[in-house]
């Protein structure tokens, strides 16, 4: 049984927002799929004929292309009752070594895109009372990230903001859920310019396994969820330690 009617799943075309995309599709639930990859979601749309699954190209970094999707959530003859907030992408290396153009739209996509959405999202769900936002953020955000500063800052403040909103919206109906995943085997690595080939197989999941718990925290109603026991206690312990602790470790990971 669908938990959701009509969800909207940014990132759609892989990875975890596939997954996820995938799994409400198999609960019946009807989508529409944003991504850059138009054929790449035209394509998972045809696996799921027999539902109402709107595709919507989009580069969410263009202010024009993203106000487009803004304007698809705050459709009220078609609602969304859940939006995924998904889309983005990470760097490695060096800050004052990195190309500060890219640095600059990974926060146009990673913060900007998301609140706008969020805030177009909310407000349509606020109207009717009701609806569900999962917010895809990273243990990334809960530590320090010596070399990959901005993916960590711009991660921080999904953290944040769905936090904040978690409380905010709820006594509108509107439930807000943060997922902080840990190593996912995605295409992330590799468009982020990240060796993970000696990252431990223990601390690995996969997007179907991050979807399901996703899923199964925005259904609850939950604040934030981190994924996977090994993800749990490296939070943890990073929540124990000094600032002073956790910037020495960040930079130790980054020299390896």
């Amino acid at each position: 049984m669908a938990r959701w009617t009509r969800a909207l799943v940014t990132g759609a075309s892989s990875g975890i927002g596939d997954a996820i995309a995938r799994e409400l599709a198999a609960e019946g639930t009807d989508l529409v799929v944003v991504a850059r990859n138009e054929k790449q979601l035209r394509s998972l749309a045809a696996e799921f004929d027999q539902l109402d699954v709107e595709v919507l190209a989009a580069d969410l970094g263009d202010v024009e292309q993203l106000g487009a999707v803004e304007a698809r959530l705050t459709d009220q003859a078609r609602p969304i009752d859940l939006i995924v907030n998904n889309a983005g992408f990470g760097s490695h290396g060096d800050f004052i070594e990195l190309d500060i153009d890219r640095e600059s739209s990974m926060v146009d996509v990673n913060v900007t895109a998301l609140l706008r959405l969020t805030h177009a999202g909310a407000g349509a769900m606020a109207q009717r009372g009701a609806g569900t936002i999962l917010n895809v953020a990273s243990i990334a955000g809960l530590a320090p990230g010596a070399g990959t500063a901005t993916y960590s800052a711009s991660k921080a403040f999904v953290v944040s903001l769905g936090d904040s909103l978690h409380e905010e919206l709820k006594s509108k109906g509107v439930g807000v859920t943060t997922i902080c995943p840990g190593f996912t085997r995605t295409e992330f690595q590799t468009r982020a310019d990240y060796d993970a080939s000696k990252i431990p197989g223990m601390l690995w999941q996969t997007s179907e396994e991050v979807a399901a718990i996703a899923l199964t925290a925005a259904d609850k109603g939950r604040a934030r969820v981190v994924p996977g026991v090994a993800n749990k206690v490296a939070t943890s312990t990073t929540r124990m330690l000094p600032g002073a602790i956790n910037r020495r470790v960040a930079a130790l990971l980054a020299e390896r």
